[in-house]
């Protein structure tokens, strides 16, 4: 086995929570490793290493984590990040990797070192591919492994507040670049240009993160996730924006349509109509309010009422951590089939749309009922 072994900095610099809050993460996981009966647990997604250990990276190359029963935690990561990692992560201890060596022939000596007969994996994992789960099985004979899928992805649901404090800096970001794209709509001008005025300020007020909204105009606001061309904005088009800045790589999102010169009174009316199903949807999520129940009042009036021809996507889904390559997190959908129920200090991305004018709000679950924290005006702007 080659690599190089270092200890952690006993004082990170640059940490999102502090370490009680990382270490009562990490409690939750060891409680599940002894139910499960397993001697260690490798942990590679993006966002669960995030969450439990505070270090995130590109994904360029393979980077995990070795969790122990006593809790210790040893990060596996290339030696090009072992500066960022250590100001990021309190851990236990790292090993890094060049760029020229083999870093799973690395894990797969890491974990035979260890002496365990059962490792726990996260089996939903997109980074422990076939090829890579092969070769440590290889590695290791006779090693037994356990399915460690969804187990974090489910913890993460109900945010912390200061998991909740990131993403209300997260939604103030987003409101601020919505109203920043949407003024600077006008007609004549490129459809780059409210995509510019949207980057620049997310960034400019904190936004980490480099993809910080999506965009449509013209024929493309049929679709939520088009792409951007060279198109002049002509009186009488929609536009629409999507911000989705993040803070600490927790994502807060609204989308609002705009409308380019002046708006109809058809899209008027059918933008009114939506926000007062949406408004209906928002106040139904309470505690113990079932998703489905509340995903079929809007799905089934909007397509009784035509403002829908189909309905296949989801009306609401998780938001938290984001990471690549998952853009958005399914871990708690709502569609009409879906029976789980809501509870305190979940928090929501709650979209509906038709026409190419969509409208949506980052909402946080709590005793008390719903409460929008993204707090832009709820209209068609017209500029």
């Amino acid at each position: 086995m080659t690599g190089n072994a270092a200890k952690a900095y006993t004082s990170p610099t640059a940490l999102p929570f502090d370490r009680a809050e990382f270490r009562r993460r990490v409690s939750r996981v060891l409680a599940e490793m002894a139910d499960r009966g397993a001697d260690l647990l490798l942990v590679d997604q993006i966002d669960s290493l995030a969450y439990l250990t505070g270090y995130a990276h590109s994904g360029a190359r393979y980077q995990g984590a070795l969790i122990s029963p006593s809790g210790d935690v040893t990060l596996l990561i290339r030696s090009a990040d072992q500066f960022g990692a250590q100001r990021q992560a309190p851990v236990d201890a790292f090993v890094t990797f060049d760029d020229n060596e083999d870093e799973i022939a690395l894990l797969a000596g890491l974990i035979r070192d260890s002496g365990v007969k059962t490792l726990a994996i996260e089996t939903d994992s997109h980074f422990l591919t076939i090829e890579r789960y092969e070769r440590i099985q290889a590695g290791n004979p006779g090693l037994t492994f356990v399915d460690f899928g969804k187990v974090i992805w489910e913890h993460r649901l109900i945010k912390s507040p200061a998991e909740i404090e990131a993403l209300r800096r997260a939604c103030a970001i987003a409101d601020a670049a919505v109203q920043a794209g949407t003024d600077a709509i006008a007609v004549g001008r490129s459809e780059r240009e409210p995509a510019i005025a949207t980057y620049r300020k997310a960034i400019s007020l904190g936004a980490d993160n480099g993809r910080v909204a999506v965009f449509g105009y013209g024929s493309t606001v049929a679709n939520m996730h088009g792409r951007l061309g060279e198109r002049i904005m002509q009186a009488g088009e929609l536009y629409f924006i999507e911000a989705v800045p993040q803070v600490y790589g927790y994502s807060g999102r609204i989308a609002r349509p705009m409308a380019v010169g002046h708006v109809s009174d058809r899209h008027r009316a059918i933008a009114q109509r939506v926000l007062e199903i949406q408004d209906e949807f928002i106040a139904a999520m309470v505690p113990g309010a079932i998703s489905g129940e509340i995903d079929r009042v809007a799905r089934e009036t909007m397509l009784r009422e035509g403002l829908k021809k189909s309905y296949p996507q989801v009306s609401a889904y998780t938001l938290g951590f984001h990471a690549v390559p998952r853009t958005s997190d399914h871990t708690r959908i709502f569609m009409p089939n879906e029976t789980w129920a809501l509870e305190p200090n979940m928090v929501f991305h709650v979209i509906h749309y038709s026409e190419g004018m969509p409208f949506s709000e980052t909402v946080l679950v709590t005793e008390k009922g719903p409460v929008r924290l993204t707090q832009t005006a709820r209209e068609i702007a017209v500029r």
